[in-house]
């Protein structure tokens, strides 16, 4: 009768064991698709940050168009400076008669308009340059045609 209780102490101690290692892996496969979701997130974020610049990247972009993209980087970095200088998400964008710099307020070569010539025959080249690091685009060069 002595054997008989220690057997069944000994299979309640392995059910107890393998009911607590089910429990373990049941909380490392959700963790692991928890982490996977949010690597998706953060791609879907790249993402969605890169399609608001994208319309206006090309050939024979017009100077409308342009000087909405300049208003847009202005917006981007003036939105990363307040939110604790994200240093990932702010654009420097370089255009014919002036740049604005990574600091989203210092504007040079031209007196406060952040305006390119706009017109019938003016048009422009806007070309990206991704961060290796985050994908995020992080300059734009636009050049006269």
């Amino acid at each position: 009768m002595e054997n008989a209780s220690k057997a069944l102490i000994m299979a309640g101690a392995i059910l107890i064991a393998i009911l607590i290692i089910s429990l373990g892996v049941y909380v490392f496969n959700n963790m692991s698709s928890t982490a996977k979701n949010s690597a998706n997130m953060d791609k879907q974020e790249i993402s969605n940050f890169n399609s608001k610049i994208t319309p206006y990247l090309g050939e024979n972009v017009t100077g409308t168009q342009v000087n909405s993209l300049i208003q847009l980087v202005i917006s981007i970095d003036n939105a990363a400076v307040s939110s604790n200088g994200n240093i990932n998400k702010k654009i420097d964008i370089t255009f014919p008669g002036g740049s604005i710099t990574v600091n989203g307020t210092t504007v040079e070569g031209i007196s406060g308009t952040k305006r390119v010539e706009t017109g019938p025959n003016k048009t422009y080249e806007v070309k990206e340059t991704y961060n290796n690091s985050t994908g995020l685009i992080n300059e734009i060069r636009v050049t006269a045609n």
